[in-house]
């Protein structure tokens, strides 16, 4: 991501749900070429399922979701969508991403987009982003909150044949304890028998200590189920092509470095009996093939998708959204929650150490014009402190005076408080993702007004995150992250994820949120957790980005609301 998360001229919305409404739902967890078709098939009718989608519609009562999905023809969604197996969609994707789908390995959305693909986890979030089953059958949980067992659905198959068991369960999760912030949490809270297959389709997880969001975690896109002998191969290197193998509804077939990733259709995939909703639910393959292809300039994606190069573009130029939208044949999509972008800083070592020079940061720019700096286009932005978004149940607003708090005269009084002596600030950028750089570009120069030198280290997105790796080579960087995601799931809270956030404060607010399972406790933590957030300014959030998407007309059934994914859609054949 140039986001680290984990994404049609339509607002599409996910419905807030208040507390309230939460209990009384029972919640106890809250948990992105033209045709080449192979056409002459026959017809497959579905009715295509409600929930976010093109039309940006709005509806329903209670805790459904309140939405609508897009058939590529000004058809209604109650309308019957008659798709058609075969053809080949390309996606336009900014960079090679790190890793092709191990969501493990790297939080990038470039590789958790194309995870989704071809990996399943025991869970998945719906549109609610609520966590829901996937490779679990059923589920149960005692009465104390300390052992939770998962009975797998039977039949599931990998790509490479063999069947899905719990070893394999067992296995990619202790893999996941070890690689990921989530993970580890999870696993410091489990008793000494932990996770356990006790039979083949039988796992149980038992903790020393009421673990109330385990479920929210488990649903995320880095939690995926993998062969156990891959697992164990592989440990906490990433995964070769060659072993990128799950149960999820495509395969990886072939890989060319920034030119090409090739997913195909697995003819073995088991959907699930449910209606789809967000990432839960029925999963139906009707393309041959899905190619994603690295574009790393977004006038480029854009053009190609204006010519019929690209199906759909995951990030576009939003100097060219008039253009967009007055093509009859591409569909553009504002994508809401979205994301929200924030200056992260290195407080591992070096300068911003000091929260007085974080304060000056804070201080120096005005958020809207960071905003408008970084996506051009205000309809795409809001200003708003919340590190979940207002579509959310978990959205506060605390900490809103400091949020809203810019005074360059103050910044430059506090700035001759400290040791600062004039030092560049290493800022790591890339164009590729032109709202990092764009940002950037404008805060430094902002902050080079009050006598702070900012240097901008700018290259691919792929070395500026092996760099942001390395505390010895910055001090800044533009980090997006996702708007819809539980505040305890955020990535920041891993004190090993780079920035460094170490603070027991934080350990001691995130173990109470972690710990409880009734919403409304829950929701005191995150109001606690955000008040800290802006007293030690660990990072400093600049605002709200609906994303900016589009897509070729031909598509049917295409679903926006959480991230774009390309199951139950077809091309339009003919």
């Amino acid at each position: 991501m140039g986001n680290d998360f984990q994404g049609d001229h339509l607002d599409v919305q996910t419905r807030r749900l208040s507390r309230r409404q939460l209990i009384l739902a029972g919640i106890a967890t809250a948990s992105v070429a033209l045709l080449q078709a192979c056409g002459g098939q026959e017809p497959i009718p579905q009715n295509t399922p409600a929930s976010s989608g093109d039309s940006g519609s709005q509806g329903g009562t209670g805790s459904t979701p309140a939405s609508t999905a897009d058939t590529g023809s000004g058809a209604s969604a109650t309308e019957e969508v008659t798709h058609q197996r075969g053809g080949i969609i390309k996606v336009a994707m900014i960079g090679e991403p790190p890793s092709v789908a191990d969501a493990m390995f790297t939080t990038t959305t470039v590789t958790s987009d194309i995870t989704r693909h071809i990996f399943e986890g025991l869970f998945a979030q719906d549109s609610e982003f609520n966590p829901r089953p996937m490779l679990v059958d059923r589920y149960e949980i005692s009465d104390d909150g300390l052992l939770y067992t998962f009975t797998l659905r039977s039949g599931i198959k990998f790509h490479d044949g063999s069947d899905l068991t719990s070893e394999d369960v067992v296995a990619s999760l202790d893999r996941w304890g070890v690689m990921t912030g989530r993970g580890k949490i999870v696993y410091a809270r489990l008793a000494d028998d932990g996770v356990q297959a006790t039979d083949p389709l039988t796992v149980t997880m038992t903790f020393k200590q009421p673990t109330g969001i385990l479920l929210d975690f488990l649903a995320l896109h880095e939690a995926f189920i993998m062969p156990a002998a891959i697992a164990r191969e592989v440990g906490t290197e990433k995964l070769p092509d060659e072993k990128t193998i799950g149960t999820g509804p495509f395969m990886l077939k072939e890989h060319q470095v920034d030119r090409l990733i090739r997913l195909v259709r697995f003819d073995d995939y088991q959907p699930r009996p449910e209606e789809p909703d967000g990432h839960s639910g029925r999963k139906e393959v009707y393309i041959d093939e899905l190619h994603i292809i690295p574009v790393p300039d977004v006038t480029v994606a854009t053009n190609g998708l204006i010519t019929g190069e690209f199906h759909f573009a995951r990030d576009v130029d939003p100097d060219q959204f008039q253009l967009l939208e007055s093509d009859p044949n591409v569909v553009t999509i504002i994508d809401k929650p979205g994301m929200w972008i924030c200056v992260n800083f290195n407080k591992k070592q070096g300068p911003m150490t000091d929260k007085r020079l974080r304060q000056v940061v804070a201080m120096s720019f005005d958020r809207q014009q960071a905003l408008i700096a970084a996506f051009g286009n205000i309809e795409l932005t809001r200003l708003d402190p919340g590190i979940a978004m207002q579509e959310t149940a978990w959205h506060t607003d605390v900490g809103d005076e400091v949020y809203r708090n810019v005074d360059p005269e103050a910044a430059k009084a506090l700035l001759a408080e400290t040791d600062y002596n004039g030092e560049p600030l290493r800022w790591l950028t890339t164009k590729e993702y032109p709202y990092h750089y764009n940002t950037a570009a404008y805060i430094k120069q902002e902050l080079e007004k009050i006598g702070v030198n900012v240097e901008l280290v700018v290259s691919d997105w792929a070395t500026v995150v092996q760099r942001r790796a390395q505390p010895d080579l910055w001090e800044l960087l533009v980090v997006g992250l996702p708007g819809s995601w539980h505040p305890a799931t955020q990535i920041f809270n891993d004190k090993e994820w780079p920035g460094w956030w170490d603070d027991p404060r934080k350990d001691e607010i995130l173990s109470k949120m972690v710990e409880l399972a009734d919403p409304e406790e829950r929701y005191q933590t995150i109001v606690e957790y955000q008040q800290l957030i802006y007293e030690e300014l660990p990072f400093i959030k600049i605002g709200d980005s609906h994303t900016l998407q589009a897509r070729r007309a031909e598509i049917q059934g295409y679903v926006t609301g959480n991230a774009w994914f390309f199951w139950n859609v077809s091309l339009k054949q003919g």
